[in-house]
């Protein structure tokens, strides 16, 4: 469309509003001045230029904003002015993001059932020597059935006695199922804590413990510090070996005449046995004593050796020494020397630990020996009785004889 004939359509159509608009203008209706015929069409002729006149500007304006000046005139129709506008934001096409495949689970793992420790629990008091059963409840989570093959085998620590594997199983454990594993342990004879290790293996040799990071589990003792005896010399008498003879003391072969532990107290040969409610020299009955007696020959002894005792720290040897009364309740004239030796085990090195010299005065001596220098070492104690001359009367008693602690 030309512009001429869009100027013409736009008057057209805004020519009835100019109408409207006049006719909205007009006074309201009251007395007007007297005027003639000439004023009124004057007014008129007027009113008809104005509204012209603003028609003309309103169609100028139009065309000024329709079309610049230095626009090349065409037919093409504008786009419309409703038409979407491109968006502003640059849209990010979708990423695929790979879906996460599961973890396998292992063939060979394990968590711990409830309760894992079925017997001892950590820090348990174990007697010092004693055996003990470890169970623990153990739960299969890997993929693998556990067999016959699959052992429990011990890593570090504190062995325990354990052995060096055992199966844990009989039959089958399959996956998701529990087992209580069981192993014979002993506890050490000296006390403190102690803690040993273990894991499992599967037949191929392969070695796993419980968890992601394959950790190894464990059993926990502790032995008590005991106190009180821990060596009783007179319980102990009857699996030493006895023998007699006479000085120097013969040590190898415990004397150079066997006797057999328990008497008679008639033997010549000399005896060692338990005897209950005794009158000593100092006029008191004892309950159990050791008697000793030296062959009967001059400068004879007896000696008694004992079975292994591994010493531990604050250990110490206590007894009281004297003599047997005679019938009437006196004296007599028992004179003798009594001594405690000891060897380590293995070894034919003898060391004299204490040695007493007593007669029969009325009175019985108590004796204290240290073993403080040997904690930690098993040793064989020798108990050694010299006549010191005549042997006659020499009925040694040794009372309360043991190893304290």
């Amino acid at each position: 469309m030309s512009p001429l004939r869009s100027r013409n359509l736009l008057i057209v159509a805004i020519a009835p509003m100019m109408i409207v608009l006049s006719a909205c203008n007009m006074p309201a209706q009251s007395t007007p001045p007297e005027q003639g015929p000439g004023t009124i069409h004057t007014v008129a002729a007027q009113t008809v230029e104005a509204q012209m006149t603003q028609a003309a500007n309103i169609v100028q304006q139009a065309a000024s904003q329709e079309a610049p000046a230095d626009a090349q005139l065409t037919d093409t129709p504008p786009p419309p002015t409703d038409a979407p506008l491109p968006p502003t934001a640059t849209s990010v096409p979708p990423t695929n993001v790979p879906i996460p495949s599961p973890t396998p689970i292992p063939c060979d793992y394990f968590i711990f059932g409830t309760p894992v420790d079925v017997t001892i629990p950590d820090g348990t008091d174990i007697e010092a020597g004693a055996a003990f059963t470890k169970t623990w409840r153990l739960k299969n989570s890997g993929s693998c059935t556990w067999t016959s093959g699959y052992e429990i085998v011990f890593i570090s620590g504190d062995n325990l006695s354990a052995p060096a594997s055992l199966s844990i199983t009989g039959g089958t454990v399959a996956p998701g199922q529990t087992v209580d594993i069981s192993i014979n342990l002993v506890a050490p004879a000296t006390p403190g804590l102690y803690r040993g290790y273990f894991k499992l293996r599967n037949p191929g040799g392969v070695i796993f413990g419980w968890g992601p990071q394959s950790k190894s589990f464990w059993v926990e003792i502790e032995v008590p510090e005991k106190h009180g005896v821990m060596f009783d010399f007179l319980a102990a008498a009857s699996a030493a070996e006895w023998g007699t003879g006479t000085e120097p003391i013969d040590f190898d072969h415990v004397g150079d005449t066997d006797i057999n532990y328990g008497g008679p107290d008639t033997d010549a040969n000399g005896f060692a046995m338990i005897k209950d409610a005794q009158k000593l020299e100092d006029g008191k009955v004892t309950g159990k004593i050791l008697e000793t007696h030296p062959k009967w020959v001059n400068n004879s002894y007896i000696i008694g050796r004992y079975l292994p005792y591994k010493v531990s720290a604050g250990d110490y040897i206590r007894a009281k020494i004297g003599f047997i009364a005679l019938a009437d309740g006196s004296c007599g004239a028992g004179n003798a020397i009594f001594r405690i030796y000891y060897a380590k085990q293995g070894e034919t090195t003898y060391y004299q630990l204490g040695s007493w010299s007593e007669t029969c005065d009325g009175s019985t001596r108590k004796i204290t020996v240290e073993l403080d220098n040997l904690a930690g070492q098993t040793v064989q104690f020798y108990l050694v009785v010299l006549a010191n001359g005549d042997p006659g009367q020499d009925w040694a008693v040794w009372d309360s004889l043991g190893v304290m602690r």
